[in-house]
């Protein structure tokens, strides 16, 4: 089962948009892998989780068939990790006669497989909000979850987790995605794990392990973590056996402002075990 790291990167990028820091101008100057953008991930052959502004950009770059899409697993509405613009352009009347004249107008004169969304109470609204139009139209189903109550999803069993990062009345979504016989844990955009969460996350062995290590070597802030954080969490979960041995841990969603570049933090972090994840690596889980 392949995995696929379509972006790396926090909000505001690494390098960030508008910074001139040290750690921003060396990646900058370095380029390849210390270069990061938004983070998103691809799970062969057809399930994406979360969808970056950059998402196709990055697919075409990675070699990834962003087009065969079934399946989108969005952890939370904010924009880094859910960009409605590309979802916009799925739509297609539903009369349109195919092959299309030369005189049609429309993003799309193709089918395509039905794309089934899912995500928390937010991040539907949202999709229902700015893509608009009928689900035929679109070719989408928008699926509301609730946390900690595993569903099929095609091929998949999915378990989302409360991630502790609340932002007003949202909470996002870690998830746990079960598949061929393969367990996987997504869980960007979180601080330390909350107590249901993590009581969950020990209740399963897992294949593949990604976390966020956004503040790098600084901030020990509360919805996000840093890496002393990802090292916490790491013993914890070898320890405990919720990682197979020899499974990898990734570490994803990192800023410049706190992280070295990629080429400098990546050794530090393998002689302990951790795997500093980069844009276009892949993963057979």
């Amino acid at each position: 089962m392949e995995f696929v790291f379509l972006g790396t990167s926090a909000g505001e990028q690494f390098p960030g948009f508008w910074c001139k820091c040290e750690m921003c101008e060396k990646a900058r100057r370095l380029g390849g892998r210390n270069i990061r953008r938004n983070s998103c991930a691809w799970l062969a052959p057809d399930c994406a989780i979360d969808f970056s502004p950059g998402v196709f950009h990055q697919a075409d770059r990675f070699g990834v068939p962003l087009i065969d899409i079934r399946y989108l697993l969005v952890t939370h509405s904010h924009e880094d990790h859910l960009g409605m613009f590309p979802l916009y352009w799925r739509r297609m009347r539903v009369d349109q006669e195919l092959p299309a004249p030369i005189t049609s107008v429309g993003p799309r004169f193709s089918p395509v497989e039905t794309l089934h969304v899912v995500g928390n109470s937010t991040v539907c609204a949202k999709v229902e909000r700015e893509v608009g139009g009928t689900s035929e139209e679109r070719a989408m189903e928008v699926h509301q979850v609730a946390p900690y109550e595993p569903f099929e999803l095609g091929p998949m069993v999915v378990t989302p987790l409360v991630a502790n990062h609340p932002d007003h009345d949202e909470r996002g979504y870690n998830y746990i995605i079960e598949r061929d016989g393969r367990t996987i844990l997504y869980a960007l955009d979180t601080g330390w794990f909350l107590p249901e969460t993590l009581a969950e996350i020990e209740r399963h062995e897992f294949d593949l392990m990604v976390i966020e290590g956004t503040f790098g070597l600084g901030a020990d802030e509360a919805c996000h973590m840093n890496l002393a954080k990802v090292e916490r969490a790491f013993g914890l979960f070898r320890d405990k056996g919720v990682l197979k041995a020899g499974a990898p841990l990734c570490v994803s969603h990192m800023c410049p402002h706190a992280t070295p570049v990629h080429d400098e933090i990546a050794p530090v972090m393998a002689e302990k075990g951790i795997t500093i994840a980069y844009d276009g690596m892949r993963v057979d889980a």
